[in-house]
């Protein structure tokens, strides 16, 4: 193989590999850069959907997460452990300045807690719920959904487990449930942040089998004119209402949502084929037709 075939076969390797290792890249948080502030997101949050939603920060130093309530009005927030002492397992958290802060039922317990955020008056209930996952080992988070906590509800069948998460292209299951039985034939509304608006209906058991989208825009580029570096990650709501006992039920749950794992793979491996398209033709191009002899 003549030596401009290897020089050409190697950077279609190296495109390969070098997208490849930033699609290793893409797997939490936002997007590249500074995370934007909570409440910038709250404000991103209220331009696409409309149904009540907790924003939640990042663990600080002491392991506490800031949690917002956006479209409900709620003077505290109730948060359920899977593990930790019995009197920790379930605690109201009082919003101050717009948010309440959120901690671990003990220390260096970790896994998922709960968070709940609710309003009534004469005519409606409105709920709002979200999950916060602390790093440090813990009980799984099984009993703590099936254990129910308000009327109208809509629970994850599971949660991801750790470093998974939800992402676009993948059937997740939830289940809607109502005063703790399951709620059949039941509509759920999903509005992602991407843009994406679909509805489901719960089956005879209650659960709903929900397909995330695929609508990430593509990645952005990265301040050193390279693809974008950082996790990406988007917002997603599942929500349902119900007309009952003379009241209107508002239920809410949200979270946020991946790429599919193969977008930025498949985009490198089309890219390193079209590199040995062109590294196939070098020899071609370099061919010329034999001068024709004149003749005497």
């Amino acid at each position: 193989m003549r030596a401009t075939n290897w020089i050409v076969l190697a950077a279609a390797a190296g495109i390969a590999g070098h997208a490849a290792a930033q699609h290793e890249h893409h797997h939490g948080g936002m997007t590249a850069g500074a995370p934007p502030g909570q409440a910038e997101r709250g404000q991103a949050m209220r331009e696409w959907t409309r149904f009540p939603v907790l924003i939640s920060g990042r663990p600080g130093e002491e392991r506490a997460v800031t949690v917002k309530p956006v479209g409900i009005a709620a003077s505290e927030l109730l948060v359920f452990a899977s593990d930790g002492p019995a009197d920790k397992r379930k605690a109201a958290v009082p919003v101050e300045d717009g948010g309440a802060r959120i901690e671990p039922a003990a220390p260096k317990l970790g896994n998922y807690h709960w968070v709940v955020a609710r309003s009534e008056t004469e005519g409606e209930v409105r709920v709002a719920s979200t999950a916060v996952y602390f790093s440090n080992p813990g009980a799984a988070p099984t009993a703590m959904l099936a254990m129910p906590k308000h009327e109208l509800e809509i629970v994850p069948q599971p949660l991801p487990r750790e470093h998974g998460q939800y992402r676009e292209s993948e059937k997740w299951d939830f289940l809607v449930r109502f005063n703790g039985a399951p709620l059949a034939d039941q509509p759920v509304t999903l509005e992602t942040q991407s843009g994406s608006r679909s509805s489901f209906v719960s089956d005879a058991q209650g659960r709903v089998v929900v397909l995330f989208p695929r609508d990430f825009k593509p990645a952005q580029p990265g301040r050193d004119g390279g693809r974008e570096m950082g996790p990406r990650r988007a917002g997603f709501v599942l929500a349902a209402e119900r007309e009952a006992d003379g009241k209107r039920y508002l239920t809410a749950f949200n979270y946020s949502y991946s790429p599919d794992a193969d977008r930025d793979r498949s985009l490198a491996w089309g890219a390193a084929f079209g590199v040995l398209g062109m590294a196939a033709a070098v020899p071609l191009l370099r061919r010329r037709p034999a001068k024709e002899t004149p003749h005497a």
